[in-house]
């Protein structure tokens, strides 16, 4: 069944102390493009988090974001800056000074300026804090890959319905054709016959000739080949392999080849109509395709 390259996952997690929320969304593309937005903390893993991804996804442009916060009450103790606070604090004498300001300068005063505490983070998660958030990411992909079927599932549906009604029109045409090819050739022998009835011609000749004819017009072949692409290509809709839109956009661009020589070869109006009918079902299928994994 094919997979949309539109959809969205968002998964979180609360464990051991660690807060983890993935949100990733993905859009049309012709290629596999992955663009990540993550917190200092995890731009080391950044390669692990793009493999996950890829293994579960062909095509389509992807961001993700990725938040990771960690509970205060395990936040590593608060470390002092001394080099800021004896700076603050010659600062503040200075100031007293100048300004003849009275009284003295107290702990208070520095607790004013935050730049006096430093919280010092690990610079990398540990294997148990990155399994936390490899779970997220995994679980928001699949929430990501359920999104994409689910729209797939409906895109097919569509597919196939106008697959169908293409297959319909080719019975149509091939029994239309095979009607017109003899009133034709009928009228055409005749024609000849009436041009040269006063001429002695070679009639052997002449059957052979629009036999000849009649096979440059036939457009039996073309309908068998269009019917067969279609059967391919609701084959291919419905297969459980997974990435099968380039697959069947070549399907699709061989059914217009033969929708366009059936059009060329074809002079009855009821024919055409019925091609130009296919063309723009077939327009209209490339179109969804464009959205197809």
């Amino acid at each position: 069944m094919i997979s949309s390259m539109t959809g969205f996952g968002k998964y979180e997690i609360k464990k051991d102390g660690i807060s983890v929320s993935v949100e990733i969304k993905s859009v049309n593309s012709r290629f596999l493009e992955i663009n990540l937005k993550l917190p200092k903390i995890l731009q080391s893993r950044e390669f692990e988090i793009r493999e996950i991804i890829r293994q579960k996804i062909s095509r389509g442009k992807v961001f993700a974001i990725i938040d990771y916060e960690i509970d205060p009450s395990i936040q590593p103790p608060l470390k002092i800056n001394f080099d800021v606070a004896n700076y603050l604090v010659k600062s503040l004498k200075e100031l007293k000074r100048k300004t003849k300001i009275r009284g003295e300068i107290k702990l208070e005063h520095l607790l004013e300026f935050s730049q006096i505490f430093e919280i010092e983070l690990e610079k990398d998660i540990s294997e148990d804090e990155w399994e936390i958030v490899r779970t997220a990411v995994e679980n928001a992909v699949d929430k990501l890959i359920e999104a994409r079927n689910k729209e797939g599932f409906e895109l097919a549906k569509d597919i196939e319905n106008r697959i169908n009604a293409i297959s319909k029109d080719v019975d149509k045409i091939l029994a239309l054709s095979n009607e017109k090819l003899k009133e034709r050739q009928e009228k055409l022998k005749a024609r000849i016959e009436e041009i040269f009835k006063d001429v002695e011609f070679d009639r052997n000749r002449l059957e052979a000739e629009l036999v000849l004819l009649a096979n440059k017009l036939d457009i039996t072949e073309e309908c068998v080949r269009l019917k067969s692409h279609t059967k391919f290509f609701l084959d291919t809709l419905k297969s459980s392999e997974n990435a099968v839109g380039r697959r069947l956009n070549f399907l699709l661009q061989e059914m217009l080849r033969e929708a366009t020589t059936i059009n060329a070869k074809s002079e009855d109006t009821e024919i055409i109509y019925l091609v130009v009918g296919i063309k723009e079902e077939i327009e209209k299928i490339r179109e969804q395709l464009q959205n197809v994994e």
